[in-house]
């Protein structure tokens, strides 16, 4: 098995800009999962249904705690790093 680390975002910022890029990577993720849902059988629907109810509930926490904070002088350190393993499925 080959894996591999991406440290996508490691970086404190402003809170308007920590919003605007927290906003796009989960906007973008939403729509990414949306898209798988139109293609998946029954049973994958069902989970990427729930991958979206997920997705939109942290997306309103995440919403909240930004709101908690406009107005103020702040700023929010954000860390994402992105974990891959790759490895060989056997023949059917």
């Amino acid at each position: 098995m080959q894996s591999h680390n991406i440290r996508l975002i490691d970086n404190t910022y402003d809170l308007y800009t920590a919003r605007q890029l927290i906003d796009v990577l989960m906007e973008q993720k939403i729509k990414f999962v949306e898209e798988l849902t139109q293609n998946a059988d029954i049973l994958e629907k069902a989970k990427l249904s729930n991958r979206l109810d997920e997705l939109k509930a942290e997306k309103r926490s995440l919403d909240i705690m930004f709101e908690e904070y406009d107005g103020e002088h702040a700023e929010m350190q954000i860390g994402c790093t992105v974990m891959m393993a790759a490895r060989k499925l056997e023949a059917a």
